[in-house]
């Protein structure tokens, strides 16, 4: 049931935001595109992982045991799975598979780690909207963009809070207040180093919009490119959608056109390549590490 309903939101948000669609027009688009823009915009990506797995390995206080290697296979098998998986599944499966290589680090730890990046996320949307806030943005977007940020972090805690059901599935209880406090414990033992790690990581994200849009010929200012970083970020972190697949294209036409005035077959060219891009690299080198670690789907997903 869990499938279809989230296969079904997929469906919805596609058939809105690609109603109407010209095929041609990605074609030419594609065709045109500035390849050493596309290029940069993959070595972004695998950049991004770096920066988590190098986030999580400071927020654990990594044990001699665990190296940068298991965060990064972990970490990239994880996004993997969420590309596969309802809600978000892979990263409960992360911790799962990072506790496989250390039998003594506790799950409600690691569980509490993930609480402890959705919390250091949120800080950072919040604080990336006050930066647009001081730099005058809001002209443009006005109330109408605060309270669209404020409402969709909101039902992101809501959802990311309440995956109850997953997770006993599990037999790990999320999200219990002992892991929420876990995971708020965690980031503030550390503070200063893990701060550092988000900032470069959103810097990595910021620097994916303006690569993948100029690859296409799409300029926005600082200011209208850290506001679609916010936007799809927010919507991307919504555990509805397998791989954010209509949710994050709806968003970025959304965007785009609504917010923008960029013409809506630019506008949902963009977010086709913005998407692939990320997803064609999460999904090969994801399966690279699961080959790498001798793992299957069925492996990772029945053995509980």
């Amino acid at each position: 049931m869990r499938k279809i309903f989230s296969i079904g939101i997929s469906f919805v948000c596609l058939y809105i935001a690609f109603q109407q669609f010209n095929l041609d027009n990605l074609s030419n688009v594609l065709l045109d595109s500035n390849l050493s823009y596309i290029i940069l915009a993959f070595i972004i990506t695998g950049a991004t992982f770096v920066l988590r797995s190098l986030r999580w390995q400071t927020l654990l206080k990594s044990p001699k045991s665990l190296t940068l290697h298991h965060y990064s296979s972990t970490t990239h098998i994880g996004y993997f799975l969420n590309n596969i998986l309802p809600f978000r599944a892979g990263d409960i499966f992360r911790a799962k598979l990072l506790s496989n290589h250390d039998k003594e680090i506790k799950m409600s730890y690691l569980i509490g780690s993930l609480v402890g990046e959705k919390i250091i996320d949120l800080w950072m949307i919040g604080l990336f909207t006050i930066v647009l806030i001081i730099m005058g943005y809001t002209d443009l977007f006005g109330m109408h963009f605060i309270f669209t940020v404020i409402g969709i972090a909101f039902i992101s805690s809501l959802i990311i809070f309440g995956r109850q059901s997953l997770s006993n599935r599990l037999l790990i209880k999320l999200p219990s207040l002992s892991n929420f406090i876990a995971g708020y414990k965690l980031v503030s033992d550390n503070k200063l180093k893990i701060i550092g790690w988000s900032v470069l990581l959103w810097m990595s994200f910021l620097g994916y919009v303006v690569a993948t849009l100029n690859a296409i010929g799409i300029s926005l200012s600082i200011q209208q490119a850290l506001g679609l970083t916010i936007i799809s970020s927010l919507v991307t972190s919504l555990p509805i959608a397998p791989a954010a697949i209509g949710t994050y294209h709806l968003a970025v036409i959304y965007c785009l056109h609504n917010l923008y005035g960029v013409p809506v077959e630019t506008a949902q060219t963009s977010a086709i390549i913005m998407h692939s891009i990320f997803l064609l690299y999460s999904i090969v080198v994801g399966y690279l590490y699961l080959m790498l670690e001798n793992l299957s789907i069925k492996k990772i997903t029945s053995d509980n």
